[in-house]
């Protein structure tokens, strides 16, 4: 083991963590540019030095779900070059081409992380390894918490939007309420792991500060606290896995249609959906004009089609923001890949679903839920995305370690077991 390179690889996602913190910031232009276009640079550069040094390493790390995964990056990369080829728009390629980059990213710092540990027989190696991780993700997220706040103050940040909502050192309530829930969610983790449980008051007050601050952010930050607990401390006691199944299955669908139960006038339900409605609306006829259910158009492509055509009409989200997406991720996975990619998306989740523990499941779960109002799941390299994928990733790794005597040691399903050499 080799405790330069591991401290080489935690430095290594601090440093992208904070990135894509910055990249949020607006208080100062310059810090969201170097945000924005630091964390791709990053990512390139790691992405190349990952791959010279894993080539001198005598194992092999992959991921039991590494087809379904490649079919969703696939289609979403095949439709934005049939976009481009057949309207001859290059604007959006670029974001499409960086969308998988981020995932190789996860997955190589990783798979790298993985083999600079030793593989200690009987022992929960990977849950070890997505403690040790996701200790990273604390500090970070608790180092740029204390950071930029005296800095948002000092440069007289409008901490509070027009509406009411904190929007903090970001000075958007969305995004913020997007890191404090993930500050609450990895607190939420270390509470109640099955490596080391941390009830050390400093856990406890992260706990009350992501989750209470979060309440005066969005509403969505909100629902996904309350997801989280209730699939915790609810869904997850019920024994049988079908009524298990089922329960949050209603949930999930009690949620999206709770603003439809409440009030089936339009106009209504585009204020309760803060434009939302609107929105998933002139996507959906989009789609079906187009018979674009089954194929997609490209990961931002379709957002600037249907979106931008509509400005003018007086409509919030359509006149006054500069960045537009739908605030769905499936109906943005839809949209970029159609009906097949979302699928194979389902397929992998439900596939690595079995290897997450209670409280691991409670956390995917409830950012599943988060994601029907916003597009984070097609936004790798937004924070709560970081925190999603890095969970899914780390508990789909197999390892196979060559030894003495031709044999391996198989990692897989957070144990390890010794098997002959195949080859």
């Amino acid at each position: 083991m080799n405790k330069a390179e591991i401290r080489a690889i935690e430095i290594s996602l601090v440093i992208f963590l904070t990135l894509v913190i910055m990249n949020s910031i607006k208080f100062v232009s310059a810090i969201t540019s170097l945000g924005s276009i630091g964390k791709f640079l990053f990512v390139l550069v790691f992405i190349g030095g990952a791959f010279a040094f894993v080539d001198k390493e005598k194992i092999r790390i992959s991921t039991l779900r590494f087809r379904e995964w490649a079919i969703v990056v696939g289609l979403i990369l095949f439709f934005a070059f049939v976009y481009m080829a057949t309207t001859g728009d290059r604007y959006y390629l670029m974001p499409n081409i960086a969308f998988p980059l981020y995932f190789i990213f996860y997955f190589l710092l990783i798979k790298l992380y993985v083999r600079l540990h030793p593989l200690v027989s009987g022992q929960q190696i990977l849950k070890q390894l997505q403690y040790k991780l996701l200790s990273v993700f604390r500090t970070t997220l608790w180092f740029n918490f204390v950071f930029w706040f005296p800095l948002a103050i000092l440069f007289r940040a409008q901490l509070f939007e027009e509406s009411g909502g904190f929007g903090g050192f970001f000075e958007d309530e969305i995004h913020f309420g997007l890191y404090m829930v993930t500050g609450f969610l990895v607190s939420l983790y270390f509470r109640f792991n099955t490596i080391r449980r941390d009830r050390s008051y400093f856990n406890t007050f992260l706990l009350f500060l992501y989750g209470g601050t979060a309440l005066f952010t969005s509403r969505n930050a909100f629902l996904i606290i309350v997801a989280a607990l209730f699939y915790y401390y609810g869904v997850s006691k019920i024994k049988k896995h079908f009524y298990r199944v089922a329960s949050f299955v209603l949930f999930f669908i009690g949620v999206n249609a709770f603003v439809i139960i409440r009030d089936i006038n339009k106009a209504k339900l585009i204020e309760i959906t803060s434009g939302r409605y609107q929105i998933w609306l002139l996507a959906f006829e989009e789609m079906y004009s187009k018979g674009k259910y089954f194929v997609g158009s490209g990961l931002f492509n379709l957002n600037d089609v249907i979106l931008r055509k509509n400005k003018g009409v007086g409509f919030y989200y359509l006149d006054d923001l500069d960045s537009l997406s739908f605030h769905n991720s499936y109906i943005e996975l839809l949209a970029a890949g159609g009906i097949i990619a979302f699928v194979f998306l389902i397929i992998a989740i439900g596939k690595t679903w079995k290897k997450l523990t209670r409280i691991d499941k409670s956390i995917v779960a409830s950012i599943l839920v988060g994601a029907s109002f916003e597009s984070f799941l097609v936004q790798p390299f937004i924070l709560i995305a970081v925190l999603f994928y890095m969970i899914l990733i780390i508990n789909t790794i197999q390892v196979k370690v060559k030894i003495k005597k031709k044999k391996e040691i198989l990692v897989e399903e957070n144990s390890i077991t010794t098997t002959p050499l195949v080859g």
